[in-house]
């Protein structure tokens, strides 16, 4: 089945459609309780109460409209991967590998406030490594602090990531300050007109929430089971998939590690910003799902072809068992 993904056409597109829609039937045939998403609604500045009662109400239109949602996100990634040279062929692998990081879990799938931040993180992510290391930036680190601002504005950790950006372009570029204030004027920049539109709108100083802003450990493991089979999986892919990709690195060879070592710092800060909340797993570990599905993509294209497909099949295998077994335990 992997080679049917190991395509860039219209054939290849339909195929990813179809898989997406078979990928997603548990989620159509059983919607989640809505007890497992926890606050999948909420943000920084408020909640958007219509998303709950969307789900509330109609489940499986909720379910469509996230579906929708993913395989938009995964054909723009695997744009950003194969533009990259993340990995070495022009396919959608990248994409199936997004889709199946993304559906392993109903907290991840069905989309929230978190989840919209965390597309924008990912976004900011293909902008921060795709920075030129030889040309003025300053319009790219406004747009990539933009990025993240609107992420925290939506999920106030996520804030966390303006620091692993910022240690990814210094290790990729030389130190300019021109270009650091506009990272930081970017990431301000949304805030800013949070604050201008409600002032308007309102007539009252807009005041963050100390509930809002708070931040805390994971004190409950919900799906035990689930959790413990998707974090042994995903341990083992990552060890091989960071091993597979620094022996596939091929022509610009200095670059190339500093974007895979770049991904890894935004890999590394996206769990601990994905852990401060009570609950474990929760919607706030989508950036995470993003960022590994990544390394999944270099798991399955590489030069070992049987390990390849024993690698797709066994990812396959656990994400069905998690949608359709293991997620009821």
């Amino acid at each position: 089945m992997l080679q049917l993904f190991k395509r860039n056409d219209v054939v290849g597109f339909a195929i990813l459609v179809v898989v997406a829609f078979l990928l997603s039937l548990s989620y159509f045939v059983q919607p989640p309780n809505i007890e497992v998403l926890g606050n999948f609604y909420k943000s920084s500045i408020g909640s958007f109460t219509w998303m709950k009662t969307v789900y509330s109400h109609h489940p499986r239109l909720y379910v469509f409209s996230s579906l929708l949602c993913w395989l938009v996100v995964s054909i723009y990634g695997k744009q950003v991967v194969v533009n990259l040279k993340l990995v070495p062929q022009r396919n959608f692998v990248p994409s199936i590998a997004i889709l199946l990081s993304v559906f392993s879990m109903p907290m991840f799938f069905v989309l929230s406030v978190s989840g919209l931040a965390a597309i924008a993180l990912f976004i900011a992510l293909g902008q921060i490594l795709a920075t030129p290391y030889n040309k003025t930036a300053r319009s790219r680190y406004f747009a990539i602090g933009a990025f993240i601002g609107i992420a925290a504005i939506l999920y106030f950790p996520y804030c966390g990531m303006f620091l692993a950006a910022f240690i990814i372009l210094l290790s990729m570029r030389l130190f300019v300050w021109q270009e650091i204030l506009a990272l930081f004027f970017g990431a301000l920049f949304p805030i800013y007109l949070i604050f201008m539109l409600h002032y308007i709108l309102v007539g009252e100083v807009f005041v963050f929430s100390p509930q809002a802003l708070s931040v805390s450990l994971p004190t409950t493991l919900q799906m035990r089971p689930a959790s413990i089979l998707m974090l042994a999986t995903a341990m083992a892919v990552v060890v091989y998939g960071i091993l597979i990709s620094r022996k596939g690195i091929s022509g610009n060879k200095v670059q190339l590690t500093k974007k895979w070592n770049g991904l890894l710092v935004y890999f590394i800060f996206s769990i601990l910003v994905g852990l401060l909340i009570a609950i474990f797993p929760s919607h706030a570990l989508i950036l995470p799902a993003l960022c590994f599905s990544i390394i999944l993509s270099s798991a399955l294209i590489n030069n070992y072809q049987k390990y390849n497909t024993f690698t797709f099949y066994l990812i396959l295998l656990v994400v069905l068992s998690l949608q359709w077994v293991v997620r009821f335990i």
